[in-house]
Parts: structure tokens; sequence; C-alpha cells
């Protein structure tokens, strides 16, 4: 049987479906709200970060209350997107493994980025980017739940599921001097069609590299589970529902240990 075919990261059909989950999710309407009352709130000329900025959807909110505003984003093609986008932004070389702040952040963004690392070094990265905080800063963390739909397909074919809060949990010692608030924002994947429901599956499934599944699923798996899961024909709709975690971590509001 043929196996599972994936979209390669910098690939255009990746890039396509990135921009299909972006017309086909709900997440923006709630997420947006809940980020700019928490900018809002943040004194004039704070210093803030995008952590993998991406095109800078979420790196705008920060315009009106931040500067500098720094990005870390590795890709060159979403780098130029970043320049034209937000002019004055300042643009760090590296990845979350290299890039160095020059200045310590008040407010810095890590979404949807922890998917392309690995679970365990989830803590160690995040211990890295806080080592950035200004005294009084926040790390906002931006993850699906751990009980989202693409999550259940996901376990259905032998990969772990993506749970942020249960990699901070193992690890709690590492952040008993940080305030953690978190909040789990409800948001659905709606599709009009079969094709786009299948293009967001796959786009899903691809979060998880090939030796990270049990036994990785052949084609013709993964488009029952699509038809049978995630598409209803008879009313000509798909999606899934899910939940977005957004975790803050504040440094400096508790004594060290």
């Amino acid at each position: 049987m043929p196996r599972f075919r994936r979209f390669e990261w910098d690939s255009e059909e990746y890039s396509d479906a990135f921009a299909c989950l972006l017309r086909c999710s709900t997440e923006r309407s709630v997420l947006t709200p809940y980020l700019t009352q928490q900018i809002q709130q943040l004194p004039l000329q704070s210093a803030a970060a995008d952590w993998g900025a991406g095109t800078g959807d979420l790196t705008q909110l920060l315009v009106q209350n931040c500067s500098p505003i720094f990005a870390i984003e590795p890709s060159p093609a979403m780098r130029q997107i970043l320049k034209q986008k937000i002019p004055n932004l300042k643009l760090l070389s590296g990845d979350l493994l290299t890039a160095h702040p020059p200045v310590p952040i008040d407010y810095a963004l890590l979404a949807h980025v922890l998917y392309h690392l690995p679970d365990e070094n989830w803590t160690q990265i995040l211990r890295r980017l806080l080592d950035f905080q200004s005294p009084n800063g926040q790390l906002v963390v931006i993850l699906k739940g751990g009980h989202s739909g693409c999550n259940q397909m996901l376990e259905h074919f032998g990969a772990q599921k993506f749970d942020l809060m249960r990699q901070i949990t193992m690890h709690a010692d590492r952040f008993s001097e940080f305030d953690l608030k978190v909040d789990q924002l409800l948001a659905t994947i709606h599709t009009n069609s079969y094709e786009e429901t299948e293009k967001l599956a796959r786009f899903m499934m691809c979060d998880r590299s090939v030796d990270e599944f049990s036994r990785p699923p052949d084609e013709a798996e993964f488009v029952n589970y699509v038809t049978t899961k995630l598409w209803d024909p008879a009313l000509l709709r798909g999606g899934w529902d899910y939940e977005v975690t957004v975790c803050t971590l504040k440094k400096g509001t508790k004594p060290r240990q």
C-alpha cells in the first residue's frame, strides 16, 4: 500500500495548507482579543519579542504598545514578508536555540512553534526564553490543547499527542519561581469541501515526523480516517473542535525556592 504522503515544511503545498488553516479556523477570532487585552496593559515602549514570528500576523498586535519589537524567524521567505509588513521590526538571526535579544524583554510570544521541536526539549527551551525576560516580563506560549481533534488523530495513528501542560507539570520544579496562568480558548476548524478537510488533516499529521509514529499510516488508512471521522458527506462540511492552550509565565513574581 502507498505510504502516507507528507507535506515538506518548505514546500508550496505546506504554505497553501497553512493559509487554508487560517481561513478555516476560528482561532484568531478568540486569540486576537485575548492577546490584545494583555498587550494593552503593558507600559508604553515595552520591549517585545515574537519567537517564531512567521508572517507577522500576531507580531502586528505588538506595534502600538511595544518598542523595540524583535522577531525571530529562520525562514528567509517569511523574514522578507515580516520586513515588508512591519518596517520597524528588528529581525534577529538564529532560532529558539541560538537567537539573543540585545535587551531584556517585557512581553514575548511563542505561538504554535513548539510542534517543530522534540517534546522533551520544551521545558529547556522555555527556560532559555525566560532568561531573556525583564524582571516583570511575561512569556506567552500558545499551543493546541491536549484533547483537540487533531491530537486524537495523531494518537489514532500511534503518535504522541501534543500536550504543553503535561510537559510543564512533569518539570514543575524548573518553573517554581514563576507565576503560571493557563487559559483554554475554544476554537473550531470548519471546512466546506472534502479537499480542504484532507489538506488540513494532512498538515496536522505532518507536525509529527515519520519516526514518531509507532506504525506510519499508509495513504488509504489516512484517507479513510478523514472520510469517516472528519468529513460529513450528508452535510457537505468537515472539521473539528479544539482548544487553544495559552500559558503565560511571569518572571520574578515568586521568590526563588
